[in-house]
């Protein structure tokens, strides 16, 4: 019975077994998998990184210039203007004495770099100025916003050089940033200093040099302006063509258009860019670069930025934008070597088939005469014998399994043989014990016993052929062995048409007492419905609970397991009470006691037992329990 329990049990798990050679293919292909794909995805992020860190680099190189650039010219803007108007102050330079103002302006012509005019505003909005380019004079009629800074002057007095915001003049055609300083000497005004510096070169120091290469620059200054940019200029002579139309007045300044107005998609969104973080270690980490990313019309952007923080014209960022062909040639490199990595890969897949199968042959052979042995009783069949293998450690299995299996196959024939007389448990543990004296030591334990006899059995023999007789008690006892196995009992003994089995001596049985209740049960349904050799039997049964001592006894060369006590003997004497009180189950109070259910039996009354001194209350089963 254990034997087929343990074979439906392995039969059920083999539905969630695999094979050796779909452990190793998988072990395999899910091993290729991720390192081919960690290989592609840190190949990928690397060239990614990489790219990007290099034009981030160039980048900051180029925003560096520009930055460079633009402190350079503002420095000496200032340095123009304060030593204009520290020369005025200590008299030096008079703008009345106009031989010596007009020397002066062409000496700063000469060596200015960057200043498209500069000269002198007077009260009548007349600037009066010089071109450094050509030493040519240049006389203009200001707007009237620019004549602020001649009226703020004169009301404020002397101040040091101050920068007006950046604007599109029409006039110069160019984006221009206005410093002015008043000039006064011995308190009294005498006009304003302005020159006009030319932002529009910032666009070209961004652009030359780098007109076949990635990237489009960009200056924004108040968030939201663009200072500089490719594109200004094609914004900035469509404005021109547009205002101009004789007027002196439609030549005035006019604000520098915002990122919507320049035709750039990339940066009329830059507000929704996701910041990228610049790793800590990165020396650009700490020099003001920021990164960001852009996802416009299914193309990704790569924003680089700097914040100018001390621009006399704050806040100034620039900047610098990629597209995602950055990363085409690096995308095109590792799409040629995936396919390359997949063919390989597939042709490593077919070598791991074919030599997994070649490998794996000595293990399904192996499991084969593993498996044999699950159909059939060990002990009846003929012991399969492995092949040798040329693959050393497979061929000591298989010796080694050949070895094990003639045991294996001895030993059951040996359990097979001596379970016929002596219980399969006990037969197992004399095997086990490590001796051959057949001894177990005697064990002392509370168990419940079931005593099972025949009703009319002597006078059955008299009647019956002896052949007749030993068929149907093999028939029987056949039977309530297995009844009695089946729920956890040991058959100690067969004498003459009685049984003794005993339930919880050499194996730890719960709940005994239901255990041999329930055998009894079951003993006598299976009695009343069939026949045995054509002969139909009545059995008594009677069940009780003590402790008792297991173990053999006999002489050294002929020995017997059985257990021994007064438990024993009641569960005897009971069987013997059924013809008394017309039951086919007795079962004792201490019995009672350790059901699971004590209402599962009834009291059949109050019997004084051979060698007893008082009464002992007895139960039978409940037909319907």
């Amino acid at each position: 019975m254990g034997k087929t329990s343990f074979l439906e049990e392995n039969r059920l798990k083999s539905k969630r077994r695999y094979s050796v050679l779909s452990v190793l293919l998988a072990g395999f292909i899910a091993t290729s998998v991720f390192g081919v794909g960690l290989s592609l995805y840190v190949g990928l992020g690397t060239a990614y990184e990489n790219t990007r860190n290099l034009w981030v680099m160039l980048a900051d190189i180029d925003l560096t210039s520009v930055q460079r650039t633009m402190h350079e010219r503002m420095d000496e803007v200032e340095q123009r203007s304060d030593w204009v108007a520290e020369q005025v102050a200590i008299g030096a330079l008079d703008p009345s004495f106009q031989y010596g103002w007009t020397s002066t302006m062409r000496a700063l012509a000469a060596a200015d770099m960057g200043v498209m005019a500069y000269g002198l505003v007077t009260g009548e909005r007349e600037f009066i100025g010089f071109n450094p380019e050509d030493m040519s004079d240049i006389r203009r009629t200001l707007p009237e916003d620019d004549m602020l800074f001649s009226e703020l002057a004169h009301i404020r007095g002397p101040i040091s050089n101050r920068t007006g915001y950046p604007r599109w003049d029409p006039y110069f055609d160019r984006t221009v940033l206005t410093s002015w300083v008043p000039l006064f000497y011995d308190g009294q005004y005498l006009g304003t200093f302005i020159q006009y510096l030319s932002l529009s070169n910032l666009s070209e120091s961004l652009i030359r040099g780098r007109e076949d290469l990635p990237g489009t620059p960009f200056v924004l200054i108040g968030g939201n302006r663009v200072m500089a940019h490719p594109g200004l200029r094609n914004w900035g002579e469509k404005t021109t063509t547009e205002l101009v139309n004789g007027d002196n007045i439609a030549r005035s300044p006019i604000p520098l258009p915002t990122i919507h107005d320049i035709g750039d998609p990339v940066l009329a969104n830059i507000g929704k860019s996701e910041s990228i973080r610049l790793d800590p270690d990165d020396e650009r980490h700490n020099s003001g670069i920021r990164l960001s990313g852009l996802e416009h019309n299914d193309r990704y952007h790569l924003i680089v930025t700097r914040q100018v923080q001390t621009a006399p014209i704050s806040p100034v960022v620039i900047g610098m934008y990629f597209d995602q062909e950055l990363l085409d040639d690096e995308w095109d490199r590792l799409v040629l070597a995936s396919v390359l990595g997949g063919a390989v890969f597939i042709l490593s897949v077919i070598v791991a088939i074919v030599l997994s199968r070649h490998f794996t042959k000595p293990i399904r052979r192996f499991a084969s005469a593993a498996r044999a042995f699950e159909d059939e009783d060990i002990a009846s069949i003929d012991v399969p014998q492995l092949k040798g293998s040329r693959i050393r450690e497979y061929d000591d299995a298989a010796r080694s399994f050949n070895h094990m299996m003639m045991a294996v196959h001895d030993r059951e024939r040996i359990t097979s043989l001596f379970g016929k007389f002596v219980p399969q448990s006990i037969a197992k543990k004399l095997l086990a014990s490590g001796n051959d004296s057949g001894v177990l030591p005697p064990q002392t334990s509370e168990a419940t016993v079931l005593f099972v006899d025949i009703v009319g059995f002597t006078s059955m023999c008299e009647s019956l052929d002896p052949k007749q007789i030993i068929a149907m008690l093999n028939d029987y006892f056949d039977c309530a062995t297995q009844i009695i196995e089946r729920h956890g009992g040991i058959i100690t003994q067969f004498q003459g048409d009685a049984i003794l089995a005993v339930y919880n001596v050499f194996d730890d049985l719960k709940n005994h007492a239901d255990a041999a209740v329930d055998s009894a049960i079951a003993l006598q349904a299976e009695v009343e419905k069939r026949k045995f050799e054509g002969l139909e039997l009545k059995v008594r049964c009677g069940v009780n609970t003590g402790p008792m001592v297991a173990g053999n006894v006999g002489a050294k060369a002929r020995l017997s397991f059985t257990v021994h006590g007064d438990a024993v003997n009641t569960a005897s004497r009971l069987e013997q009470e059924n013809k008394v009180l017309g039951t086919q189950i007795l079962i004792s109070e201490t019995t009672r006691n350790l059901l699971a259910d004590p209402d599962r039996v009834a009291k059949a009354g109050d019997v004084l037992l051979r060698g007893r001194h008082t009464t002992t209350e007895l139960f039978t089963t409940r037909p319907d329990k």
